[in-house]
C-alpha cells in the first residue's frame, strides 16, 4: 500500500546508537516528519528520550513503548504482556483494532510516561544482571554452581522464570546502554 491511501502509519525504527549509549534521534525525527504530510495517526515505537514525541509537536501521534528482545523478538512481539501507549489523542477505529488483536492490558499514559516506561523496564534488567553478575561470584567463593542457583530463583515465584539471572556485561548491551544514559543525564541536569 502507498502511504497516500494510509490510515495509520508505523514509526519502528531504531534509534542509532553510539558505542557510549547516546542516541542520535535525528534519524527518528526525520521519519516522523515525512510521515506526518499524510495526516494521519502515527504510531511511533522507537526508543527516544521523554519529551521527544511531544517536542515534535503533532497531536495525532502516540508513542508505543516496545519490549522486544533479541532471542525472543518475534515471540514477544506477537504475544505481548502489555502495550504502554503515550498520547493525548483518541486513538482511532484502525489501531484499536490491533490494540485488541494482542488479547492482553493496554496501559493509556502521557508520552513522557510511554517513553519513560522502556527506560525504566531497561535499567531494571540491568539491575538483575548486575545482581546476577554479584551473586555469581559470591556462589563461586562458597564452591556453589551458579547455574544450580539461577534455577531456584527460577522457580521462586517472586523472581520468576524470566528474571534475567545470567551473568554478564549489560553494559554490552546498546539498549540497556542508552537507557542508563539517560538516567545519567537527568541525574547530571538536576
Amino acid at each position: 500500500m502507498s502511504p497516500e491511501k494510509a490510515t495509520l502509519i508505523f514509526i519502528s525504527e531504531d534509534t542509532p546508537t553510539s558505542e557510549e549509549g547516546v542516541r542520535d534521534e535525528r534519524p527518528i525525527r526525520t521519519l516522523v516528519a515525512e510521515a506526518a504530510q499524510y495526516n494521519v495517526q502515527m504510531v511511533l515505537t522507537s526508543q527516544v528520550t521523554p519529551g521527544f514525541t511531544r517536542s515534535i509537536g503533532i497531536a495525532n501521534i502516540f508513542h508505543q513503548a516496545e519490549t522486544l528482545r533479541i532471542k525472543d523478538a518475534e515471540y514477544r512481539a506477537m504475544h505481548p504482556e502489555y502495550i504502554a501507549v503515550g498520547g493525548d489523542a483518541k486513538i482511532g477505529n484502525l489501531y484499536a483494532e490491533y490494540l485488541a488483536a494482542f488479547h492482553c492490558p493496554i496501559l493509556r499514559m502521557t508520552w513522557e510516561e510511554a517513553e519513560f516506561s522502556k527506560i525504566a523496564v531497561n535499567m531494571a534488567l540491568a539491575a538483575q544482571v548486575d545482581y546476577a553478575n554479584s551473586m555469581s561470584r559470591y556462589a563461586e567463593k562458597y564452591g556453589a554452581k551458579w547455574d544450580v542457583i539461577a534455577e531456584v530463583l527460577r522457580h521462586d515465584r517472586r523472581i520468576g522464570l524470566h528474571a534475567y539471572l545470567t551473568p554478564g556485561r549489560w553494559q554490552d548491551s546498546k539498549h540497556l546502554l542508552r537507557d542508563y544514559q539517560t538516567i545519567l543525564n537527568a541525574e547530571i541536569c538536576g
